[in-house]
């Protein structure tokens, strides 16, 4: 099996075993995960076929380069391929690794080496232990720790549930929940963090699993053990009072009384039969069973009312899918209102291609509750239009990329005009069209020149359906009242056309064919240059070159804007080395502030969202989106940057993931307040949007719930900004004289 070797930006080296496909960038979710400049959010993918390891790029904006050449297509890796994607460069190693995901990292010359396990970085590293305990003889520390015998039942527990009580040191007599998956390390995001050198950052998961609770470790520096004995990534049962150790952490797993499996004799009752006799289980016969008659009268007058009452009340509809995924009642119209929001933001192309696919889905549930919808019926014919045109547009770009600029020509010329991707295939078919042109010019004056008639037609014909999109009408076809004359001279009310290759073309279809009809330009909309629309990049250029007249600081600015902060920074290093450039060293030095600045929180805050915290990514993210303002001016927000794309996507989607974090675990005021974070960084993201929704909808139901001053509080922690809750909350507050 093949190994992937990516070479960081500072030296270090990660290994992946390349088993089916590794997908590469900086969105969490792909398997190797890079947050240095220069690399979209799903780059490229590397994957294994028939014994050979292939890369291909996923479209991303910066390319990716196999030995210096812009890969198109699938490509083949050796071990002598180099692979460079942004700041990265990879390469393929034959020999196969130890462990999937990331390895160990191979740090450059000279530097201490760390210890396995030990994840690195940060403000200290976890400290290394020669030895907590002695293991046993022939434990390898692999497999299931075994458990030594101790005596049946453990100490009692306390709580509503099973939990962890620390023993030695600050820790010891503190006790630690457990519920769902508990991360144990030394730093967030761990649920339990024990702040002490010899825990890893993250060192162990404890998972609660059908009324029992399992451990096993995280591949941390100095292990796990279990009553004594190390374990392995494999999860393990735990059973009331079992002794833990993380690091030099030593707990003990305990449950409630009432949550411990129960341990009978051979001829102890079960407790349902202990409760019957203690409570006269030898009672007369015929009063058990006149009790069980009137009970269950009642119950069925209860079911009654209850069928009764639900045929009188209004029908209201159920949103089984909502952010809190409970089945919350919703009203239909809300409903509808919010499905359109989610239709148009899966249509949206503000932050990333559009979604037709999703968002054709979305618009039909509006229309089956409500078929007359005009903003739902608008939409649906917007999104089957910009289907079809993203059809043809993906093919054009596939066959472009296949050397099939004519077929690549047709296929943009079938996107109508009104399509947002017309303007996007306008660069494209200008650039097979130039392909096109310039073999069938070539093949056209050689079949004329000839006089092979049968070839020169379709051939001039296609260099001048090209040919004629931008020439006045005036010198294609003849004037009102004139009469065409392709040889010999001219007469009064005869016309000719002025270009001579043109008049060749169409001479030679006459001599083809006499009784063609006569030719007329093909329309073709995506080939007029007229009011061709700007590419991104070239306002981005033009507006940098009106601000800095130095070639060195253009290059500088325009490497910032796509992502590629290290050039940047070197670039301006070479500015700032020649002494010949001296009147702008001084604003070098403001850019090289500034970006690194920038570039700095950037990577802080996508540390953050890497370890799930986006409410701590969320200050350097925004500082950096106030720095970075400064640097890009006016076009910070219709041509934003890499930095602020990557910034406003990221906490949106982490934010929301995060809430549903909360929701899953039916903290709606928690989840509410992590969705209403990323709501403020971008409201375009589809699921983020939904989520607000439901919790303005919130919002507004506990404020008409409330009782008093002091539920104000949880009213403000629901609220969105906008919504007008806020309002609501401080005329009622001043109405109540609320502090």
């Amino acid at each position: 099996m093949s190994t992937l070797v990516v070479r960081l930006p500072d030296g270090t080296e990660n290994e992946y075993e390349v088993a089916g496909e590794l997908k590469l960038g900086r969105q969490q979710g792909c398997e190797v995960l890079l947050t240095e400049g220069g690399v979209s959010r799903t780059h490229a993918r590397v994957f294994s076929e028939a014994g050979t390891v292939f890369i291909e790029d996923l479209g991303s904006a910066n390319g990716t380069f196999v030995d210096g050449e812009r890969i198109a297509e699938p490509t083949a890796l050796t071990p002598q391929s180099e692979v460079i994607l942004g700041d990265y460069t990879l390469s393929l190693k034959a020999a196969p690794g130890r462990a999937t995901g990331a390895r160990r990292a191979s740090k450059p010359a000279g530097a201490e080496a760390m210890p396995v396990g030990a994840e690195g970085g940060g403000a200290r590293a976890t400290r290394a232990l020669p030895s907590i305990k002695a293991k046993p003889a022939g434990a390898t520390g692999a497999g299931p720790a075994k458990r030594p015998p101790r005596p049946a039942g453990g100490p009692p527990g306390g709580g509503g549930g099973p939990l962890l009580r620390g023993t030695v040191g600050p820790w010891a007599g503190k006790t630690f929940p457990l519920k769902g998956k508990v991360l144990v390390g030394r730093l967030p995001p761990a649920g339990i963090i024990l702040e002490d050198d010899s825990v890893s950052r993250k060192h162990a998961e404890l998972e609660s699993v059908g009324g029992g609770v399992r451990v096993r470790d995280l591949g941390s520096a100095n292990g796990t053990l279990l009553n004594g004995d190390p374990l392995g990534p494999e999860p393990v049962d735990l059973e009331p009072g079992d002794q833990l150790q993380f690091g030099v952490v030593e707990m003990t797993f305990e449950t409630p009384q009432a949550d411990a499996p129960a341990r009978r004799g051979a001829g102890s009752a079960p407790p349902s039969r202990r409760r019957d006799s203690a409570q006269g289980g030898g009672a007369d016969p015929e009063a058990r069973r006149k009790k069980l008659f009137i009970a269950g009268g009642g119950l069925v007058g209860v079911l009654l009312l209850a069928a009764l009452g639900k045929a009188l009340m209004p029908e209201t509809a159920v949103d089984p899918g909502g952010p809190m995924g409970t089945g919350a009642v919703v009203d239909p119209a809300q409903q509808v209102s919010e499905l359109l929001s989610e239709c148009r933001s899966y249509a949206s192309s503000e932050l990333g291609p559009p979604n037709w696919v999703k968002a054709e889905q979305i618009c039909s549930q509006v229309l089956d509750l409500d078929p007359i919808n005009t903003d739902a019926n608008t939409l649906i014919r917007r999104i089957k239009l910009e289907k079809d045109a993203f059809e043809h547009f993906s093919m054009g770009e596939k066959l472009q990329q296949r050397l099939k600029p004519e077929e690549a020509l047709d296929s943009f010329r079938k996107i109508p005009k009104e399509s947002e991707y017309f303007r996007r295939a306008r660069a494209k078919a200008a650039e097979a069209a130039e392909q096109v042109t310039k073999r069938a010019l070539d093949d056209c004056k050689r079949y004329l020149r000839d006089s092979q008639w049968s070839a020169a037609v379709p051939r001039c014909q296609t260099y001048m359906a090209v040919w004629c999109q931008n020439q006045p009408r005036d010198d294609l076809q003849p004037p009102l009242g004139y009469e065409v004359r392709l040889e010999g001279r001219l007469k009064k009310n005869e016309w000719r056309p002025k270009d001579p290759l043109f008049v060749k073309f169409l001479i030679s279809r006459i001599k083809l064919d006499p009784n063609s009809i006569p030719w007329t330009c093909p329309v073709a909309e995506v080939l007029n240059r007229d009011n061709l629309p700007t590419d991104p990049k070239t306002v981005v250029l033009e507006a940098v070159k009106g601000r800095y007249p130095n070639k060195l600081m253009q290059a500088a600015m325009m490497d910032y804007w796509a992502g590629r902060g290290s050039e940047a920074l070197a670039t301006l290093q070479k500015l700032r080395a020649s002494s010949e450039s001296a009147q702008f060293h001084a604003q070098a030095d403001e850019m090289l502030k500034t970006m690194s600045t920038v570039d700095q929180l950037f990577k802080g805050g996508q540390s953050y969202l890497a370890a799930d915290d986006p409410e701590k990514a969320a200050e350097p993210l925004r500082e950096a989106l106030e720095v970075d303002k400064s640097l890009m001016l006016d076009l910070a927000e219709p041509k934003p940057s890499f930095y602020r794309r990557s910034i406003l996507a990221d906490m949106a989607d982490k934010s929301y993931q995060r809430g549903k974090h909360w929701a899953d675990r039916d903290d709606k005021r928690r989840a509410c307040r992590m969705w209403k974070l990323g709501f403020g960084f971008y409201a375009g993201n589809p699921d983020l949007n939904k989520a607000a929704g439901f919790c303005s909808a919130t919002a507004l139901s506990a404020f008409r719930q409330a009782g008093g001053c002091p539920d104000m509080a949880a009213v403000l922690d629901f609220a969105v900004k906008g919504d007008g809750v806020e309002e609501l909350v401080v005329a009622k507050k001043k109405e109540w004289s609320c502090p």
